[in-house]
Order: structure tokens, then C-alpha cells, then sequence
């Protein structure tokens, strides 16, 4: 079993290119063994129609001779006796290559010599010598070789007769009664040969019939093998490189998707295998680059909000000055320098923020409505400022981290009271639905413990649906990729302050929950965000927080 595994993964690891070229081979010997096959049955049925003219001839001749010694008896003639001589030397030939062909030791050169004085053409000598030599075992042409040894002894009785009848019609008193009793005894045996003949044409016929049907289930196998050969080949190898590049592209997809614990499966060590093993090495070089990334925008941030904090207490101090000290227009100045210093120090807390979500934080039973509640009381100023009207529906409670489902909704109420050129209105619904309504991707993607194939557990898996819908000014559907990437600001005249950090943050904390966020909008009617949640985490892996 050992060795069986180890010859499969040996085979698995050859190259690709290897792979092709090993079908290709394979594919040709094949051909070349169903040409052979074709070759081999087109030339043993021609031997076999060959041998069956040849038949034809040695009946014929035999029918000719006993015609002319008829006719040498009547005429006297001694041209029709040499006639009887020549015709009967044809099946004197067919009995020189027959009983050759019956000697271990056969010599071909004078089986072909009496197949040549039998008139069997040159051309086909050989393939009728092989014939008989290689199936003179089967039942149907030893059956004919039997009835062709019957048929020559008896043939041979022609030549003594034909003999006696030349010496009584040379004798000074010829006997008329001898005459007569050898010629009717010469066609006793053409009589005995005709019903010989009848019995080998038969038995060639039922033996061409047999060999048809041999040569045909031949061609169908050896054709079989070949097709069946072929595509078991080609499936194989195409099965093995697209199972590898489903793996590289599921895990790519997962990489894509922010993902950077997934990895590609390596089923070989071929291009594809290379190129798996490759991805990998690349996702563990990018978890170490985010790493430091993240270590760098941590540590920077943290070392620009101290000087921030300087200017804006020394701008402050400044502001404090008298009237006289300070002119209208330093004031001016110094109002920019502390709204600009201010905006700095909300971009780099947003992006700690970002990098913070990066470090692995506890789950714990949470109840939607009180985080809910949490967030409209920290932001009671900023609500009551805008006259903003919030409706909750009841939330469930789930497993989640509570900081981060804070901070989710914290910048979700953020954007539609920023976002909003009129009195901000703020529906949020909730439905309870179970795997059946997600879509594949999410399944194909996410780190569930289950396989894949136990659709009864992603079935039963249970979610909640928020709808966290404003009236603001939305956004048009041209930018409905961008939103949740980092920095990116879709209205370009500034009307609206904002870092373009919040929906990213939004992004990465359902992410780390494993759920799906996605947004529809209307522009100036408002925007709908859709955030669905698993109730438990406890049938997903460890979270890339």
C-alpha cells in the first residue's frame, strides 16, 4: 500500500508539461496499436479470401482435368492427356504447401512453390501461408485443412488412372471394358472431390464469418482502449489541475476578501502545486507585512497625536491673549491651525482604531438593543443637536465582541447624521434568517468548521438581518464598491468633513464577526445598510480580528 501511495504521489508530482506529453505517448502507442490491429485483420481476411480463391481454383482445375481425360478418351488425342496433366498439376501443388505447412520445420520456399504451380497469386503466398500457420488450430480451418487432405488423397487417384487409360489406348488391343470401367471410376471421384469441395466451402464460409466477428470485436476492444484510455488519462490530469486551481482561486477569493488565515491546498508538487505552495508563502509574507503596517501606523500615530496635542494647547494659550496682543487676523490663524490640528488628531484616532481591530478580542453573549441604547446615549448631544428621529426595532442577543458592535453602530450614526442635509430620520429593523438565505459565496468563503458538503449545519446555522436605513444624501450606484474602502471619500467638494476611515472600520468588525455588510442607496433619499451577524460563533474558526 506504501508503495502504491508513494508511486501516486511520485506520478502527482511530475510536471504538467510531463503530464501532457505522457498522454500524448500514450495516445500515439495506442494509435499505433489500433493501426497494427486494422492492419493485421484487413491482411488475415484478404489471406482468408485469398485461400477461398484458391479453393476455387483447385476445384476448378480438378473439374477441367477430369474433363479432358473424358475428352483424351474419346479423341485419342495426346494434347488433351498433356491438357489432364497440366491442370492436374495445380492441387499436386496445393498438396506440396499443405503437407510442408503440417512439418515443424517448414520450408517456406516450397510451401510458396506449390501454392505458385496452384496459381495462387504471388501476392498472396505469404498471407495465406501465415493464415494457416498461425489458426490451423481453431476448429474451422483445421476442419478445412482436414477436408482439404481428404480432398488430395482422393484427387491423387486421378493420376494413375489417367495413366492406365493413356497405356490401354496406346496398346496394340486396347480393352474397351477396362476403359470403360476406369473412366466411370474417374467420375466416381470427381463426384467424391465435388462433395468434398461442397464441404470445405462451407466450413472456409462458417470460418470467415468466425474471423469477421473476431476481427470486428478486436477493433471494437483495441478502439475501446484507446477512447477509454484516453479520457481516463485527460480526466485524471485535468481533474488534478483543476482541483488544484479550485483550491488557489477558493483561497485567493478568501485572501481578496480580507482572509490572510486561509490556505491553498497542495495536492502535488507540479506547476500547480508550485504555484499553491507560492500563494501561501505569499499570505504568510503579507501577514507580516500588515503586521508591521499595522505596528507602524500605531506607533506613528501614537508619536503625531503628542506634538497635536502641543500645538493645540499653545493655540489656545495664544487664543487666551488679550485683544490687544493678538490681531483679527492671527485669531483667523490660529482658528485654522486648531480646526486643522483637531481633524488630524480624528484621522489618527480613526486609524488606531483601524490598526486595533487587528488584535484578537473575546466574544461574549450581547444584547443588540442595549449596545443600541449605549451608542444613542454617547452621541445624545450629537442626536439632540440634529433633531434626529430614531426608531429600533427589538434586537436579538448574540455572540460578539461589545466594543466593537459600539464602535459598528457608533460610526453608522455618525455617517447618517453627518451625511444628511435635512432632519436625519433612522430606522433600524431586524429579521431572524438561517443559511438557506445567504448567498453561495458566503459559504464558499467562510470559515466554517463543517465540511462544505454537510449542508444540513450551514442550514441550520442561524442569523440575524439589521437594516440600519437613513435619509441622508446617499450615493449613486456607480459608487457602491468604494464605499468601504479605506480613504475613500465620493464627494468631492468637500461639503462633508470626514477621514474615510468609518465605513472601513464598519467593514472590518463584521468581517471579524463573520458576517456580510452591503449598502443600498438612493441619492438624496437615503441609504440603507445591510448587516447580517451569526447568533453563535461557535461553529466558525477563530477570527481574524
Amino acid at each position: 500500500m506504501k508503495d502504491k501511495t508513494s508511486i501516486r504521489r511520485r506520478i502527482k508530482d511530475i510536471s504538467i508539461a510531463k503530464k501532457l506529453y505522457f498522454i500524448v505517448g500514450t495516445m500515439a502507442i495506442l494509435i499505433v496499436v489500433e493501426l497494427f490491429t486494422l492492419w493485421f485483420a484487413i491482411h488475415t481476411l484478404s489471406s482468408l479470401r485469398a485461400l477461398v480463391g484458391a479453393e476455387g481454383l483447385w476445384s476448378k482445375a480438378e473439374k477441367d482435368a477430369v474433363y479432358e481425360l473424358n475428352k483424351y478418351y474419346r479423341t485419342h488425342d495426346e494434347k488433351d492427356y498433356a491438357s489432364f496433366q497440366k491442370f492436374m498439376r495445380v492441387p499436386e501443388g496445393d498438396h506440396t504447401t499443405r503437407m510442408e505447412l503440417l512439418k515443424k520445420d517448414m520450408d517456406i520456399n516450397v510451401a510458396r512453390q506449390g501454392f505458385i504451380e496452384g496459381r495462387v497469386h504471388p501476392a498472396d503466398i505469404d498471407g495465406m501461408i501465415s493464415m494457416l500457420r498461425r489458426f490451423y488450430k481453431v476448429s474451422y480451418l483445421s476442419k478445412a485443412i482436414f477436408i482439404w487432405g481428404q480432398g488430395d488423397s482422393t484427387i491423387s487417384e486421378l493420376v494413375p488412372i489417367g495413366q492406365k487409360i493413356k497405356e490401354q489406348i496406346n496398346a496394340p488391343h486396347p480393352s474397351q471394358q477396362i476403359l470403360d470401367s476406369l473412366l466411370n471410376r474417374a467420375d466416381i471421384i470427381n463426384g467424391q472431390v465435388t462433395q468434398l469441395e461442397d464441404d470445405f466451402s462451407y466450413t472456409l464460409g462458417e470460418g470467415s464469418r468466425w474471423l469477421e466477428h473476431l476481427v470486428l470485436e478486436l477493433l471494437f476492444s483495441v478502439a475501446l482502449i484507446v477512447e477509454i484510455t484516453g479520457l481516463t488519462l485527460s480526466i485524471s490530469v485535468s481533474r488534478n489541475i483543476t482541483k488544484g486551481l479550485r483550491g488557489i482561486i477558493a483561497t485567493t477569493d478568501k485572501i481578496k476578501r480580507g482572509d490572510l488565515a486561509v490556505r491553498a491546498p497542495v495536492y502535488s508538487g507540479d506547476e500547480i502545486g508550485q504555484l499553491a505552495t507560492a500563494m501561501n508563502q505569499m499570505a504568510e509574507q503579507l501577514i507580516l507585512s500588515n503586521q508591521e503596517l499595522f505596528n507602524f501606523a500605531y506607533i506613528a500615530s501614537h508619536d503625531l497625536q503628542e506634538p497635536l496635542r502641543k500645538i493645540n494647547v499653545f493655540t489656545n494659550l495664544l487664543e487666551s491673549e488679550s485683544n490687544e496682543t493678538i490681531s483679527d487676523k492671527s485669531k483667523m490663524y490660529m482658528e485654522r491651525i486648531t480646526r486643522s490640528s483637531l481633524r488630524m488628531q480624528k484621522l489618527i484616532g480613526d486609524i488606531l482604531q483601524l490598526s486595533r481591530l487587528n488584535t484578537t478580542e473575546e466574544f461574549e453573549e450581547i444584547n443588540l438593543s442595549s449596545i443600541i441604547a449605549d451608542v444613542t446615549s454617547d452621541i445624545e448631544t450629537l442626536l439632540t443637536r440634529s433633531n434626529a428621529i430614531v426608531t429600533v426595532q427589538p434586537l436579538p442577543t448574540i455572540e460578539a465582541n461589545a466594543m466593537q458592535m459600539r464602535q459598528l453602530f457608533q460610526n453608522l450614526f455618525s455617517n447618517s447624521i453627518k451625511f444628511n442635509n435635512k432632519q436625519p430620520h433612522i430606522d433600524i429593523l431586524y429579521e431572524l434568517i438561517d443559511g438557506r438565505s445567504l448567498p453561495d459565496q458566503y459559504w464558499a468563503t467562510a470559515p466554517y468548521k463543517f465540511t462544505k458538503e454537510n449542508d444540513q449545519h450551514q442550514a441550520n446555522e442561524k442569523f440575524c438581518r439589521i437594516s440600519f436605513k437613513d435619509n441622508g444624501i446617499g450615493f449613486e450606484e456607480q459608487y457602491l464598491n468604494r464605499i468601504f474602502v479605506i480613504f475613500q471619500r465620493l464627494n468631492s467638494k468637500h461639503l462633508y468633513e470626514g477621514s474615510g476611515i468609518g465605513l472601513a472600520v464598519c467593514l472590518k468588525i463584521v468581517k471579524n464577526h463573520h458576517g456580510i455588510i452591503s449598502a443600498r442607496s438612493i441619492p438624496d433619499e437615503g441609504t440603507d445598510f445591510i448587516i447580517t451577524l451569526p447568533l453563535s460563533q461557535k461553529n466558525f474558526n477563530t477570527p481574524n480580528i
